[in-house]
């Protein structure tokens, strides 16, 4: 075990991968344990059931993305860099053939406890605001060209990242996520 990190974090490591690998529904606290050396014990002990478990790790995944999202506003002005950024956030799973945990998540939407709902809803909410908010800067300042609306265009961007990861996940070909990153930047040129 790494002795950086704390038990908790390492577990939600580990569930993050799993999940973006295999699905909320398709591990258990065993597979966990497995994988990190620990009792399943020692899991309940942080993370009581599943939901809990789940609830922890879309808040992180969303603190993680704001975290994410401040940095490239602090870093780059240009708006078209900012989206290309952007993109890199999206693409970092697509290296595994896994897909964000976002994605994945949504996939067992179904099955997931109404917190874990609320905060996958959150989650998107805040990479929409976050788009918005960039397109309608671009376009202002003449750095990015688009018809209509700016939500509208950052509900494209997001759902076509998103399906761009689940091709590249299903043709297991990483220029499929590429292609469709390209033509969104592309596009808005």
């Amino acid at each position: 075990m790494n002795k950086n990190k704390n038990t908790s974090e390492i577990i939600l490591d580990t569930a993050q991968s799993i999940v973006q690998q295999f699905g909320f529904n398709g591990f258990s606290y065993s597979h966990i344990a497995e994988k990190v050396g620990i009792r399943n014990a020692s899991i309940h002990y942080y993370f009581p059931n599943k939901e809990d478990l789940g609830e922890a790790l879309i808040e992180r995944y969303h603190r993680n993305f704001i975290s994410m999202a401040a940095q490239i506003d602090t870093e780059t002005q240009h708006n078209l860099e900012k989206l290309r950024k952007f993109i890199l956030i999206y693409s970092g799973p697509v290296q595994d053939y896994c897909a964000c945990l976002s994605v994945m998540l949504s996939t067992d939407l179904a099955t997931l406890s109404g917190k874990v709902q609320v905060g996958l809803s959150q989650f998107f909410a805040s990479n929409l605001e976050w788009l918005e908010r960039v397109l309608e800067q671009g376009r202002r300042e003449g750095h990015l060209h688009f018809e209509g609306s700016a939500d509208v265009q950052a509900h494209q961007f997001l759902a076509s990242l998103q399906g761009a990861q689940l091709l590249a996940r299903s043709f297991h070909d990483i220029s499929k996520f590429e292609k469709i990153a390209d033509g969104l930047i592309s596009a808005l040129a």
